[in-house]
């Protein structure tokens, strides 16, 4: 049998109330923290006031750097990295969604590395330990809080791409579904469909191990059970707690098994046409399955089994189909829409975008997929 590399932090505290561990193990790892969020809206209901409450009364004092954007920039971490120094954190505390977790990621290491953080983006190597870093997401959908990557956009070139390198791995996630309560349900969606991709794309990973299978089976079979529950009342505790664990065992699965041709395909259409990650995952994610199906009918088809279709008697081609006209079904009852013309893509750009879509995801695809073939998935997806 070989021999399987599995990473994760050394601390991951998930559950209702988790937020309570946030300000002890902080105190492990430091004294004065750069805590990185995004919008106002963490300020709004009352998150950024419990987790500068917890690290206040645990002895860690707090300088606020909010504002991230969707997609931090390279100039955002620039300017975080030059404000931790400044200060003298001595750790970091990124608190959000997926981009807030990437930028807290990535100011940790540039601080300890050197920068300018687009250096990183073009080649240059993460060699020192970062500052310590807590993650505390409040979407259910990226699983940034136990990965290695980074995704970062220079806007110079008009191109994301991922920092990457196992000492990125955050000290510790802190994951609390009661942050995602008040989630407005087209991002509840977005962030649960990226979960989705991140389930079954390692999945079917031709780096995917046994522990990387259990976790995306169990993941997967949550977001069956519950997404859509979630998209219609964000107060059900149950389905949000299971999207927030669907999304950690997303980011474990991803991080260990790689990923595919949908967020290959993902990244240039977010530097391109500013497709929001999730829904782009959403919308490509069962035309590439389509696309892999026979290099990967037998999984699919237990990804069928595990989204609730009975697949007894089918054949493992049948049961592969069903998987991605399930996920396509799925992506239609809460709202994802239904093509990437909607977001102005159109027939001329498929080649540029094709061509774009290079980088370690497509390493994992269950079968190599040429500028043709990524081409013929965007005309899919139109």
């Amino acid at each position: 049998m070989a021999v399987h590399d599995f990473f994760i932090p050394r601390g991951v505290f998930y559950g209702p109330g988790a937020l309570a561990r946030l300000g002890t193990e902080a105190a492990r790892l430091g004294r004065k923290a750069l805590v990185v969020t995004g919008s106002a809206s963490l300020r709004g209901g009352g998150g950024l006031g419990r987790v500068l409450g917890g690290l206040r009364e645990n002895g860690v004092a707090a300088l606020l750097f909010e504002g991230v954007e969707a997609d931090p920039s390279t100039e955002t971490v620039d300017r975080g990295t030059k404000e931790a120094l400044a200060a003298g954190c001595d750790m970091v505390v990124a608190v959000g969604g997926g981009s807030a977790l990437d930028a807290g990621k990535a100011i940790a290491g540039v601080a300890t590395n050197g920068g300018p953080a687009r250096d990183y983006l073009h080649g240059k190597e993460i060699e020192r330990p970062p500052l310590p870093c807590v993650a505390v997401p409040t979407t259910a959908g990226t699983g940034s809080e136990v990965t290695k990557n980074a995704v970062i956009t220079d806007r110079a070139e008009g191109v994301k791409r991922s920092i990457r390198h196992r000492l990125l791995i955050p000290a510790a996630a802190v994951v609390d579904p009661e942050l995602t309560y008040t989630l407005p349900p087209a991002v509840t969606a977005a962030t649960g469909m990226d979960a989705l991709a991140q389930l079954i794309e390692p999945y079917v990973s031709r780096r995917s191990t046994p522990l990387t299978d259990a976790l995306a089976l169990h993941g997967i079979a949550l977001v069956g059970r519950c997404l859509a529950r979630a998209v219609r009342d964000g107060r059900d505790a149950g389905a949000r707690a299971g999207m927030s664990l669907a999304s950690l065992l997303s980011g474990m699965a991803l991080a260990n098994a790689g990923l595919g041709a949908a967020h290959a395909l993902s990244h240039p259409l977010g530097a391109r046409f500013a497709v929001p990650h999730g829904l782009g995952c959403a919308i490509l994610l069962p035309r590439v399955m389509s696309f892999n199906a026979a290099f990967a009918a037998g999984k699919y088809a237990r990804v069928a089994e595990a989204l609730g279709a009975d697949v007894r008697g089918l054949d493992a081609a049948s049961g592969a189909e069903k998987a991605a006209e399930l996920v396509a079904a799925l992506s239609a009852e809460i709202g994802i829409p239904a093509g990437l013309s909607t977001f102005g893509v159109t027939e001329r750009d498929i080649p540029a975008i094709a061509r774009e879509a290079r980088g370690s995801s497509l390493d994992g695809n269950p079968v190599a997929a040429d500028e043709g073939a990524l081409a013929g998935i965007l005309r899919a997806a139109l």
